[in-house]
């Protein structure tokens, strides 16, 4: 997670309690492992703001929308994810309540 976005408290919070809980090891893996999705990730990032398309691979450079259908599957895909996840959003404060009342 970048620095403004949720994604990374949440990650400083998990880093902070297994430092806290002297789990040094455990730590070191988890801020390496976000060393190396930081660079994916702002690889990324710098090929949207550029809008070079070098680094892209051929297949998804010469990507055409198919002409049967109106919406591809990647658009499908997207589209789904975004519905899911604001679905999980919107309801989060009844799955947290839920899993408290199972556990407490």
């Amino acid at each position: 997670g970048l620095p403004p976005l949720a994604g990374f408290f949440g990650k400083l919070h998990l880093f902070w309690c297994g430092w806290q809980a002297v789990l040094y090891f455990l730590v070191s893996i988890g801020l390496l492992t976000s060393l190396f999705s930081i660079y994916y990730y702002l690889k990324i990032i710098k090929l949207l703001m550029t809008g070079r398309n070098q680094e892209i691979t051929p297949h998804i450079r010469n990507y055409r929308k198919s002409p049967l259908r109106s919406i591809n599957s990647i658009e499908l895909s997207m589209i789904i994810y975004v519905i899911a996840s604001t679905i999980l959003g919107i309801s989060m404060n009844s799955i947290i309540a839920i899993a408290q009342d199972t556990l407490f």
